[in-house]
């Protein structure tokens, strides 16, 4: 009886077990296909955060271009900011300039007005001469009226043409005055005068030790001699001679205006 029992009974514990073994196995399939299943979605993950990282720096490096980009163009825009002032900088210079240079033109023509008008008489008289030459107010004093042939020693007539010119000149101390020697191509060689240069030199300085003395600024005057080389006329004819033998006086213009126009040298 014990026997057949036992016999029964076996194969239910085999049974038994072979249940408790496969749900084990089911289970641990399971917890396999779980962790796998995690495990897929864990590397899921980390490509789609590569991929998202990738995606982030491309737009950072897209966004680095654009900066670089920005950058440039307002550097750029600052050289071209910084140009347009310095033109407008210098149109401003030039129109002062230019204002400056009309005035002074029109203060010149009111000066030649005045000479014409106090020099009349002398004018008149055929003594001299008032123009405008290349913007400078020119009064021209032929020779014989101050001079003899070939010597530097003013005549009467001379004295008192030059005293009269130096009441006018005097009047005008923000001026500058230069007394110009000329000669005709007739040459000239003495102890004194070996050539045109010496004498028309000497002519000049004679006539600015004469107006000096009546009262011109020593300041505002200077003397140059060019003897032949910067004839009015034919040195053909003797008219032209006559022309051409002469002292001019020279009111030069202002310079001071066009000082901002001139190119600045450095060391």
């Amino acid at each position: 009886m014990r026997f057949v029992t036992l016999i029964i009974t076996l194969p239910f514990i085999i049974l038994m077990s072979a249940c408790v073994s496969s749900s084990k196995f089911e289970a641990a399939l399971a917890e396999k296909d779980a962790m796998s299943q995690s495990l897929e979605n864990a590397q899921n993950e980390i490509r789609l955060s590569k991929e998202q990282l990738k995606k982030t720096e491309q737009e950072l490096e897209a966004a680095r271009m654009q900066v670089t980009a920005t950058q440039d163009e307002l550097a750029k825009l600052e050289a071209k900011k910084q140009a347009l002032q310095k033109d407008l900088s210098d149109s401003q210079e030039k129109i002062a300039t230019l204002s400056d240079i009309e005035a002074e033109t029109k203060r010149r023509n009111e000066i030649y007005a005045q000479f014409v008008n106090r020099l009349k008489t002398m004018i008149d008289g055929g003594q001299l001469t008032v123009s405008i030459e290349q913007g400078r107010i020119v009064i021209n004093l032929p020779n014989n009226v101050l001079f003899k042939s070939g010597s530097a020693h003013l005549n009467p007539e001379g004295k008192e043409a030059l005293t009269q010119i130096a009441t006018v000149l005097g009047q005008f101390s923000d001026r500058r005055f230069q007394i110009e020697g000329h000669t005709d191509n007739r040459p000239i060689k003495s102890a004194r005068f070996p050539s045109n240069w010496e004498l028309s030199t000497s002519r000049a300085l004679t006539v600015v030790h004469l107006l000096t003395d009546m009262g011109v600024s020593p300041e505002n005057i200077s003397a140059a001699g060019f003897g032949e080389f910067r004839p009015r006329a034919d040195n053909e004819t003797e008219e032209g001679r006559k022309l051409n033998r002469r002292i001019e006086i020279i009111m030069l213009p202002n310079l001071d205006i066009l000082s901002s126009e001139l190119p600045k040298v450095t060391s």
